[in-house]
C-alpha cells in the first residue's frame, strides 16, 4: 500500500469533522463552553470500577480521566444513555462516504481483522456491531462469511441492506437472533459503549461454542496518544466514553470469562508525530518521515512490535 502523508487521509476526513463540531454545539450549554449538566452523570472507571481518577484536560466539552489503578482513560461526566443513544441514532451519516473514499486503507485493515478472526474462528456467521454502510461485512461476505449487521443510524443501516446485508436499526439488546454467531465484530465501537462488561456479557450467549469476539478500539497506550494529548483525535468530548489500555482491557475481558487469543497494535501514526515534533499542525503537517529520529530511528515495526501502535485489534475467546 503506498504511504499516505497525514495531510493527504484527514484532509477527506475534515467533512466528518466539521459535522461533529455542528452536532456539538446543539448540546453546549448558554455560554457555549461545557455541556448542559442534564445530559450528564457522573461515573466511576468503566473497567476496574474504582475512584481514583487522575484530570487530564478538557476537550470539546469533555473532562478527560485517567484511572489510576488500571490505566484508563475515560469521560467523567459522561453523556447519559438515553442521550447518548439519541446522538447516534441523528447522527451525521459521513461514515460510509469516508470509507468508500479511502477505500484501499480499510479493505487493508479489514483483511487484516478477518485474517486475525480465521486464525481463531470457524468461517460461518458474523456480526458486525455498528456495521454503517457495511464496508467490513462486504469484506467479510467475500471471504465466504453470512453477514449480519447492527446499526444505528437509519440512512447507513439501509445502505448496507441494499447490497445484500441482513442489518438490524437498533440496539443490540432489542434484536432477536434465531442463530449463534461464530465471530462479532466491533470495529471502533467499544470506545463508544459506556459499559464495556455488560456489552460482552450481552454477546456472549449470541456466540457459538468456538465463536470468537473481535476488537479494534483506540488505545490509550499509543505512543501517538501519549505525544499529543488533547491534540489527539483519539479524545473526543462525547463519543469516545471509554478508551483502554491493554491493561484495563485484559482485566475486563477476564471478569467477563474471555481469554485474549491474539492481540497487536495498529496504525503507527508515525507521520502525525513528526509533524507535532516539528511544530508543525499534527494532522495537516507537511512531513513524509517514516520513522521517528529520538536517540534512535522509531519505525512502524519498532512501535508495533512495542504494542504502541494507535490502535489494538484483539480477538477474543470464551474460556472453557
Amino acid at each position: 500500500m503506498k504511504q499516505r502523508v497525514p495531510k493527504e487521509i484527514h484532509q477527506e476526513r475534515l467533512k466528518m469533522h466539521h459535522a461533529n463540531v455542528e452536532k456539538r454545539k446543539l448540546y453546549f450549554d448558554e455560554g457555549g463552553s461545557s455541556f448542559r449538566k442534564e445530559l450528564l452523570e457522573e461515573r466511576s472507571c468503566p473497567a476496574c470500577k474504582e475512584n481514583h481518577e487522575e484530570f487530564l484536560f478538557f476537550k470539546d466539552g469533555g473532562r478527560h480521566v485517567r484511572c489510576e489503578v488500571c490505566e484508563m482513560i475515560y469521560l467523567n461526566p459522561v453523556f447519559k444513555d438515553e442521550h447518548l443513544e439519541n446522538h447516534y441514532r441523528n447522527n451525521h451519516d459521513c461514515q460510509s462516504e469516508i470509507v468508500s473514499n479511502d477505500s484501499e486503507f480499510y479493505t487493508n485493515i479489514y483483511s487484516k481483522g478477518i485474517r486475525s478472526i480465521e486464525s481463531v474462528a470457524v468461517k460461518g456467521n458474523i456480526l458486525d456491531i455498528g456495521c454503517s454502510a457495511g464496508g467490513f461485512l462486504d469484506i467479510a461476505k467475500k471471504n465466504e462469511w453470512q453477514t449480519f449487521g447492527v446499526e444505528l443510524n437509519e440512512k447507513e443501516a439501509a445502505y448496507g441492506v441494499s447490497k445484500g446485508h441482513k442489518i438490524y436499526n437498533d440496539l443490540l439488546s432489542n434484536v432477536k437472533l434465531d442463530i449463534k454467531m461464530d465471530a462479532i465484530t466491533l470495529w471502533d465501537v467499544f470506545e463508544h459503549l459506556k459499559d464495556g462488561e455488560a456489552y460482552l456479557n450481552e454477546m456472549k450467549p449470541l456466540l457459538s461454542d468456538n465463536g470468537v469476539i473481535f476488537l479494534q478500539i483506540p488505545s490509550a497506550d499509543s505512543l501517538a496518544a501519549k505525544m499529543l494529548q488533547e491534540k489527539c483525535n483519539m479524545f473526543d468530548g462525547i463519543e469516545h466514553v471509554n478508551l483502554y489500555s491493554f491493561k484495563a482491557v485484559e482485566k475486563l475481558v477476564k471478569k467477563c470469562g474471555f481469554s485474549i487469543e491474539s492481540f497487536e497494535t495498529v496504525i503507527s501514526e508515525i507521520g502525525v508525530m513528526n509533524n507535532y515534533l516539528s511544530y508543525q499542525d499534527p494532522y495537516f503537517g507537511d512531513s513524509t518521515q517514516t520513522s521517528i529520529l529520538i536517540s534512535q530511528p522509531l519505525d512502524e515495526a519498532w512501535i508495533h512490535k512495542n504494542k504502541l501502535g494507535y490502535k489494538m485489534q484483539l480477538v477474543l475467546k470464551k474460556r472453557s
